[in-house]
C-alpha cells in the first residue's frame, strides 16, 4: 500500500487576538472583547441629516396656527359669535319698540352697550370660553403627551396659543361693537361721518383690546392650574369682581375690572360716585379713580404674570397618557 506523500500546507503562523489564527488577507482584524466598543450614531441622528431648526419664531407660528386651526373648528366658535353679536339688534329694536316721546340718543345707547356688555360681560366671557380651554382642553382630552413630543420650547407653545385666543376673540368683538355702533346711527346725537363720534368708536375698541389682554391672561393662568377653569373663572370674574365694586375700601383695587373702567371714557357724570341699591336703601359708595396710564400698565403687567406663571406650570409639569404629574 502506497502513502500519500501530499502534505497539506498548514500556517503555522502565531493565533491572533481570538486564538482562531491569523486572519485571511484582506479580511479586517478581530476586535478584542477587553477594549471598549465605539458607539456610534444612526445615520438618521447625524448632523447632516437633522432638520433644520427655524427658532423660537417657527415654533410660535407653528402653536398659533395649530390653535386657530383648533378654534376654527369649534362649535362653540359659533355659538360665541352668535351670543356677542346679538348686540347688534338692541339699537334697531328701540327704534321700532321705543316707547318714549322723543327719539333714544344713539351716542347713550351705544355708551351702554360697550360699557356694560362688551367691556365688562362680552370679554371675559370670551376669555373663559376660549382662553381657559386652551390648556385645560388638551390635558383633559391627553393629547398634551404627543403636542409635546417635538422639541419645542414651552413658551412658545403657551404664546402661540394665547395668540390664537386673542386674534379670534379680538375679530370677533371688534366687528360686533362696529356693528353695534352702526346700529346706534339710526338714533339722534351719533353719526357715521362724525369725527368726534368715530373717535369714542375707537376709544370702546382700544379698551376692549386691553381687556380681553387682561382677562385672557388670566384665564390661561386658570386653565394651568385648575382642572375647572370656568368654573373657577365664573365665581372670580362674574362673582367676586361685583362684589368688590359695592363693598367699601379699596378691595377694588384687586379686580381687572377697576383698571379696564379707568381706561373708559370720563363722561359729563364722572365715575367717582355711584349708587348702590339694596334691600335697605339706596347709598353712595365714593370709588378711587386710576389714572388711564397706570392703568395701561397694570393691565399689562396682569397679562405678563399670568401668562409667566402659566409657562413656568407647563413647563415643570410631567403630562403623562392618563394624568399631568407636578400639577
Amino acid at each position: 500500500m502506497r502513502m500519500n506523500t501530499n502534505e497539506t500546507p498548514y500556517d503555522t503562523a502565531a493565533p491572533g487576538p481570538g486564538g482562531h489564527g491569523a486572519p485571511a488577507p484582506g479580511a479586517e482584524p478581530a476586535a478584542d472583547p477587553d477594549l471598549p466598543r465605539e458607539m456610534t450614531m444612526p445615520p438618521w441622528l447625524e448632523r447632516q441629516h437633522r432638520p433644520p431648526y427655524r427658532g423660537y419664531r417657527a415654533a410660535l407660528g407653528a402653536s398659533c396656527g395649530h390653535a386657530l386651526q383648533t378654534l376654527l373648528r369649534r362649535r362653540r366658535l359659533a355659538l360665541a359669535a352668535l351670543v356677542a353679536f346679538l348686540p347688534v339688534l338692541i339699537p334697531i329694536a328701540l327704534s321700532f319698540l321705543s316707547s318714549s316721546d322723543f327719539a333714544e340718543s344713539g351716542n347713550k345707547v351705544f355708551v351702554r352697550l360697550a360699557e356694560e356688555l362688551y367691556v365688562n360681560v362680552f370679554t371675559p366671557l370670551m376669555a373663559l370660553f376660549f382662553a381657559g380651554m386652551l390648556i385645560a382642553e388638551d390635558i383633559e382630552m391627553r393629547t398634551m403627551t404627543y403636542i409635546l413630543t417635538r422639541p419645542t420650547p414651552r413658551s412658545a407653545w403657551v404664546l402661540g396659543r394665547f395668540t390664537a385666543f386673542f386674534i379670534v376673540a379680538a375679530a370677533i368683538m371688534l366687528c360686533s361693537c362696529s356693528l353695534a355702533f352702526a346700529a346706534c346711527t339710526t338714533h339722534a346725537d351719533l353719526s357715521l361721518t362724525s369725527v368726534t363720534d368715530l373717535k369714542l368708536l375707537l376709544h370702546y375698541l382700544g379698551v376692549i383690546l386691553m381687556a380681553l389682554l387682561a382677562y385672557g391672561g388670566f384665564a390661561v393662568f386658570l386653565g394651568a392650574y385648575t382642572k375647572r377653569p370656568i368654573v373657577y373663572g365664573v365665581i372670580l370674574l362674574y362673582g367676586w369682581q361685583y362684589i368688590a365694586t359695592i363693598v367699601p375700601g379699596l378691595v377694588d383695587f384687586f379686580t381687572i375690572k377697576k383698571y379696564t373702567d379707568a381706561l373708559l371714557p370720563i363722561m359729563a357724570t364722572q365715575r367717582h360716585v355711584t349708587e348702590i341699591q339694596t334691600a335697605i336703601g339706596t347709598f353712595q359708595r365714593e370709588v378711587f379713580l386710576v389714572g388711564a396710564g397706570k392703568a395701561l400698565v397694570v393691565l399689562f403687567l396682569i397679562t405678563a404674570v399670568t401668562l409667566g406663571a402659566t409657562v413656568i406650570a407647563v413647563s415643570r409639569r410631567e403630562y403623562a397618557a392618563d394624568r399631568a404629574a407636578g400639577g
